[in-house]
């Protein structure tokens, strides 16, 4: 007799059919294998350090800018190989902390071909912590060997706002304390463009806060964050699931959203895709947007971005996998999945 399905999956399932019900059906078509990035021209050439923390695609998507968590220079990558193209690129243009150690958890790219950047805002002091508190936006120049303008480069500060947010939330000081930015997005919708920053912690729920960023702030100054949505990702075997990524498909009318799950232990438990329209996220109260896809127990997902050539129907997504392998001796890797909606 077969064993019966746990408390988790039936839960998934839950969740899945309630999406359904109100009108969204979303299903992963293809998968492509989970593929490390490459240091060489061959298949053998296993980059062993990157930790891909964050993706967007440059240009027409024949090329990727990754960000590695540990280190502050930009990787450009091939997107069909997964190999690493040229040294890092440097920004003199960026502030000097975010030169020394900005620990990159999100970026974003707009249709102005703007991208966005920002550092995890976390740290066991405030040494550690200030020069991880930038969000930066920048232009590439050059073909197939991009560069960081160093012209276009702006910079924000939206610490002291997070705070006032987390505060409003009615967080104590130990959780405000905890803060940790993991996904960034980009939201033009009506005229208006927000900035859309992911909190990986606090995770007692995803909380997502926006900043109107349409008359761009001045150059060095401070953001203001409004609550955009909460939710309850809930566990994975007894593991706490945390957003990882975001990213904002304007095709669809939403949000896509990556949550992970790591023990202390640094054992993966698993990660969830989720799918949050536009028309679903309450003025006030938690959100319920859809779990639609489960998946790679072993493996950590932590960059998420939208592939050129998204429909209402259809679109292509990226997920990179950081997987720690300072810690883990597990390869940063990344996937793509072509995803189809039916309202």
């Amino acid at each position: 007799m077969p064993n019966p399905p746990t408390r988790s999956v039936l839960a998934f399932a839950f969740l899945v059919l309630a999406g359904v019900a109100r009108g969204d059906e979303i299903k992963v078509d293809s998968a492509t294998f989970p593929r490390p990035f490459l240091a060489g021209a061959n298949e053998g050439d296993v980059e062993g350090v990157i930790e891909a923390s964050a993706v967007e695609p440059i240009g027409d998507g024949k090329l990727l800018l990754v960000a590695h968590d540990k280190q502050p220079g930009l990787r450009v990558v091939e997107a069909s190989t997964g190999r690493l193209v040229g040294p890092p690129l440097p920004c003199d243009g960026f502030p000097e902390g975010a030169r020394r150690d900005p620990k990159w958890e999100g970026m974003a790219r707009d249709s102005c071909g703007h991208y966005y950047v920002v550092g995890a805002h976390s740290g066991k002091d405030d040494a550690q912590r200030n020069p991880r508190t930038y969000a930066l936006r920048f232009r590439l120049k050059g073909g197939d060997s991009p560069t960081i303008d160093p012209e276009s480069v702006r910079t924000w500060r939206p610490d002291d706002a997070l705070i006032k947010a987390l505060r409003a939330e009615g967080l104590d000081a130990a959780a405000v304390a905890r803060r940790k930015i993991e996904g960034l997005a980009v939201r033009e919708h009506g005229g208006r463009t927000l900035l859309v920053f992911g909190l990986r912690e606090p995770d007692d729920l995803v909380r997502a806060f926006a900043a109107d960023i349409t008359a761009a702030p001045p150059n060095g100054g401070s953001l203001t964050l409004t609550r955009l949505f909460t939710f309850r990702p809930g566990t994975r075997e007894g593991v706490r699931s945390q957003l990882t990524s975001l990213d904002y498909l304007p095709a669809w009318g939403g949000f896509v959203v990556v949550t992970a799950t790591e023990d202390k232990q640094n054992a993966f438990h698993g990660n969830t895709l989720w799918f949050l329209a536009d028309d679903r996220i309450p003025p006030s109260g938690l959100a319920e947007p859809v779990a639609f896809h489960v998946f790679e127990a072993a493996m950590k997902a932590e960059g998420l971005c939208t592939l050129p050539g998204a429909t209402p129907s259809a679109a292509r997504l990226l997920v990179t996998f950081d997987n720690d392998p300072h810690a883990t001796h597990i390869p940063s890797r990344f996937q793509v999945l072509t995803v189809s909606r039916h309202p």
